[in-house]
């Protein structure tokens, strides 16, 4: 476990922040090709967008977004939307907070346990766990590391100090104190890493590394460590494994999650239901692969399971993980560019969530 958590670390160090993480060529080994955001519903925009500025000092103006696509993607016809995209320092890894309204029935309060699949996080790298810690104090809610303090635990080269707790929306969130590199961005944040809780590490695999062309590294052996148990929150007799990746054709980093030893349930809920979460990927071939994916049992959500025309050159789509995960695939029309413009902020870029 050392040596993953190391390696997580060591590698979000990436340069350059970016809107969106710029396609590969259409040879990549699977079916992704980039990364456009990781995504969160919330219930109240103005109420989680303060959480995010008094944390982690990162804010964005709240916007309107038009509701054709949306509706469509999210198989929602009376929907409408407004989003914030936080920036992220470290690596171009964007953060799109979104709240959807006039959604029937519109279900709060869904909160995932960290180890139930499909339990989605975000991990922040920071400079600094005080004042993240005296701005979860201050905004009132709930943290999950057992202790209730940042842990101490070993990495290679050192130490860093690590927590976990929710934001309004019960949405997972890790702060991690590490010691940044000279060329790391100004601020606080140095970095961020999207997480994800697995059924089970092999079998998921074949999906996100044989399917999706991610390729997952880290010790497959669960571990015990008294540290991260309590930084997990977890009780006696239970265990973890994690692996980590970059999402191909990026420098964006994915952290996979399994555990074991305690009741799980999977968290699966839709686009629109506050505390919703996924991300947002560029793929190639995107009609041959969703017809590949149904045909291997993958849920498609927007309406009709069918892809949306989003414009005249662009084609998205979201779809569950194994675990519930929402995924919007993001890829073009047939015969248009491989790397299609990014529309413009009058028509925002192409994910309803």
């Amino acid at each position: 476990m050392k040596t993953s958590f190391a390696f997580v670390v060591s590698c979000s160090f990436l340069a350059g922040p970016a809107l969106a993480q710029a396609p590969a060529p259409p040879t990549a080994k699977g079916a992704t090709t980039g990364f456009m955001h990781a995504i969160h519903a919330t219930n109240n925009l103005e109420t989680t967008t303060a959480f995010y500025k008094e944390v982690f000092g990162v804010s964005s103006a709240i916007r309107p977004f038009a509701s054709d696509g949306p509706r469509l993607l999210t198989n929602s016809p009376q929907a409408n939307l407004r989003v914030s995209m936080l920036p992220l320092p470290g690596q171009g890894f964007n953060f799109e907070l979104t709240e959807f309204t006039n959604v029937e029935p519109r279900i709060t309060g869904q909160q995932p346990a960290l180890s139930d699949p499909g339990a989605p996080h975000m991990k922040f790298l920071v400079r600094d766990i005080e004042p993240v810690m005296a701005g979860v104090r201050k905004m009132g809610h709930a943290i999950i590391t057992s202790s209730g303090k940042p842990v101490s635990i070993k990495v290679e080269g050192g130490e860093a100090r690590a927590i976990f707790f929710r934001d309004p929306d019960g949405y997972i969130v890790e702060a991690v104190q590490v010691s940044a590199p000279a060329d790391a961005p100004a601020g606080n944040i140095v970095g961020a890493i999207m997480g994800l809780t697995v059924r089970d590490m092999d079998a998921d695999m074949k999906f996100w590394g044989d399917r999706m062309g991610f390729e997952p590294v880290g010790d497959k052996k669960f571990a015990s460590d008294p540290a991260l148990m309590d930084l997990y929150g977890l009780q006696k007799g239970s265990s973890y494994r994690t692996m980590t990746a970059v999402v191909p054709g990026s420098k964006a980093r994915i952290e996979f999650l399994e555990f074991k030893g305690m009741p799980r349930k999977e968290f699966s809920i839709r686009v629109t239901d506050p505390g919703a979460s996924g991300m947002a990927i560029r793929v190639q071939n995107i009609e041959q692969l969703i017809t590949q994916l149904k045909a291997e049992g993958i849920r498609v959500s927007s309406k009709n399971g069918e892809i949306v025309e989003w414009s005249a050159t662009i084609r998205n789509v979201f779809i569950k993980d194994p675990n519930g995960l929402n995924l919007e695939l993001v890829g073009t029309a047939p015969g248009a560019p491989a790397s299609p413009p990014r529309p413009s902020q009058q028509a925002p870029a192409p994910s309803a969530q």
